[in-house]
């Protein structure tokens, strides 16, 4: 078996956080201002699974998403700042030419 034959026939296992599928609520209910706790206690009555929702693992799950969110940034402000200096240097170059010129 060969890796593009794994690939195909199997899917990468991530770990999910229970806190995924809800994601949309916690994000509408923050941005009102609800605290962590109240945050918690709609997932409970909502969630038939209630292992793993309290205050800490929905603080430390933001947390991560927030860290998620500042290199996705941080990679997006790389990328364009290098297409500014790149296309400077074309720019520089084409100057160049025309002074020789």
């Amino acid at each position: 078996m060969n890796i593009n034959d794994f690939i195909q026939n199997n899917l990468p296992k991530r770990k999910t956080s229970v806190f995924d599928e809800h994601i949309d609520d916690i994000n509408k209910l923050i941005e009102l201002n609800y605290s962590q706790k109240q945050v918690i206690e709609f997932l409970k009555a909502k969630s038939k699974n209630k292992k793993g929702l309290s205050e800490a693992n929905l603080s430390k799950y933001l947390k991560k998403l927030i860290r998620e969110n500042d290199i996705n940034q941080k990679t997006v402000i790389q990328n364009e700042n290098f297409k500014v200096s790149e296309s400077s240097t074309e720019q520089d170059l084409l100057n160049l030419v025309n002074n020789l010129r």
